[in-house]
């Protein structure tokens, strides 16, 4: 379906309105009304309220996901890359909070569509990779667990939804190198000496 030329506020005022209310709590007609139109009028844009929540969502999780992807490919230290992961998934944060509060909210770990449901194993399975590489290089303790490592900082991550106040890049890249140092400093090899 062709998208008119408010899409991007519709799909704005979705995110808003999923975010504070939840996508079952909230009515098409509670985003007709965020975005200043009438209900009927929101059928020129969507086929259903699914169709909306996945509008929401989509973009910035293929986005984090694509680079994710990327990162994999380069050759980099673990560490660096992990750096990598934590600076993108904060900085899609800082820009779309509201989005990224719909796709924690309502999407992440429920088993949506196997689609979904591979995107995120995808991305759990790249961030892992990252731990694995650094473990293998000797850069990470050898008995690092893995797969915990990934879900913590990914739930870390995620939890920003929670408490972050967007708009300042500045401090979108320094949380990253905070959060980033504090699981670094958790995961690297300890030297005897």
């Amino acid at each position: 379906m062709p998208r008119p030329s408010r899409w991007d506020d519709v799909v704005a005022a979705a995110a808003r309105v999923f975010s504070q209310k939840g996508f079952g709590g909230a009515s098409l007609e509670d985003v007709a009304n965020e975005v200043g139109m009438l209900k009927g009028s929101l059928y020129n844009y969507i086929t259903s309220k699914e169709d909306l929540l996945f509008a929401v969502v989509r973009p910035d999780a293929e986005e984090l996901l694509s680079h994710a992807r990327q990162l994999h490919a380069k050759d980099l230290p673990a560490s660096e890359k992990l750096r990598q992961i934590a600076l993108v998934h904060i900085e899609i944060i800082d820009r779309h909070l509201p989005y990224v509060s719909v796709y924690v909210q309502e999407i992440a770990g429920r088993g949506i569509s196997q689609e979904w449901t591979d995107m995120d194993r995808e991305y759990m399975s790249l961030v892992e990779q990252v731990f694995v590489e650094g473990v293998g290089a000797g850069d990470f303790d050898s008995a690092l667990d893995t797969k915990m490592a990934a879900r913590s900082l990914i739930g870390a991550l995620n939890w920003m939804t929670r408490w972050y106040e967007p708009g300042d890049p500045a401090q979108a890249r320094a949380k990253a190198a905070q959060l980033s140092d504090i699981f670094l400093s958790g995961a690297l090899a300890r030297r005897k000496g």
